[in-house]
């Protein structure tokens, strides 16, 4: 990637850094990155490079000056996305939770240039896109176990993300929420009340599948169109946003929490816990009450 020059770029990011993973190849550099921070964050980045960003769970909100221009939008699961053509200069202020994660995808600029037909100049932010959204989620898993097919992966990734990019840059692609066509929005609710009502409990697919009226394998399909995860996933991100309301607004033991939140055991609910916030149960109640 090419280096920052002095005094143009710039990368400047409140809160403390508590993991991150880099995976390199020649045309993407990837940044998985979980921080910690007060209610409100400064972010001042200006790089060299087109650049995509995957907002998880904790970033709420931006108000900032995107070259200039001030703006202000809010993110949700449905538009946690934002692509940032090379050389723009966002500085601003962060709206989020004590711990939150985020994806960079950095583009190299000679890639971009060899395969693209004019630039990359409209920044998009705030945004929903099923298959930017797909991609990630399996490059994510890609970079944090990448093997030697992984330079070969983020080539062909990066090829397909580009003409997205491209299309949505240049308004010919709309910017829109993820799909909820899977299951009707009355079924996902009724989803969401039982797992809610149940997170201490075993939770089958059977009774999921049940409340969508359909069998397992038709149910999975829809389920992941709706949502964009699988059930277990869903039910255990549930679980872990639970834990952290009870962490910030309960005394509760650990081993407790663990317990009425649907984990078998405190170890297993430390490490789940530790890979979706990037900090241990402890240390999140510390954070929240600093």
């Amino acid at each position: 990637m090419e280096e920052a020059r002095p005094g143009r770029y710039v990368r400047q990011v409140g809160g403390e850094l508590v993991s991150s993973v880099v995976a390199r190849s020649k045309p993407i550099r990837v940044e998985l990155l979980h921080r910690t921070s007060r209610p409100r964050m400064d972010w001042h980045f200006c790089q060299p490079e087109l650049t995509l960003f995957r907002f998880g769970t904790g970033c709420a909100r931006l108000r900032a000056r995107v070259d200039g221009r001030p703006v202000e939008y809010q993110f949700s699961g449905a538009a946690n996305l934002a692509l940032f053509p090379a050389g723009t200069e966002i500085e601003g202020e962060w709206s989020v939770e004590p711990a939150f994660n985020y994806m960079i995808v950095f583009l190299d600029p000679l890639f971009v240039q060899a395969r693209l037909n004019g630039l990359i100049e409209r920044p998009v932010l705030a945004f929903g896109h099923d298959q930017l959204a797909r991609g990630l989620a399996e490059l994510s898993e890609e970079a944090t176990t990448p093997d030697n097919l992984f330079d070969l992966f983020a080539e062909g990734w990066a090829s397909q993300a580009l003409a997205h990019m491209a299309r949505l840059s240049r308004g010919t692609e709309l910017s829109k929420p993820l799909t909820r066509g899977g299951l009707p929005g009355l079924r996902l609710r009724k989803i969401e009340e039982f797992v809610l009502e149940n997170l201490g409990e075993q939770i089958s697919l059977s009774a999921l599948s049940d409340i969508a009226g359909l069998s397992k394998r038709h149910f999975l399909r829809a389920f992941q169109e709706s949502t964009g995860t699988s059930p277990h996933r869903y039910v255990l991100g549930m679980r872990v946003e639970s834990a952290k309301r009870r962490l910030r607004e309960t005394d509760e033991s650990v081993t407790s929490i663990a317990l009425s939140s649907g984990f078998s055991h405190a170890q297993h609910f430390s490490s789940t816990f530790r890979q979706a916030t990037g900090m241990s149960p402890s240390l999140f109640r510390q954070q929240c009450r600093g």
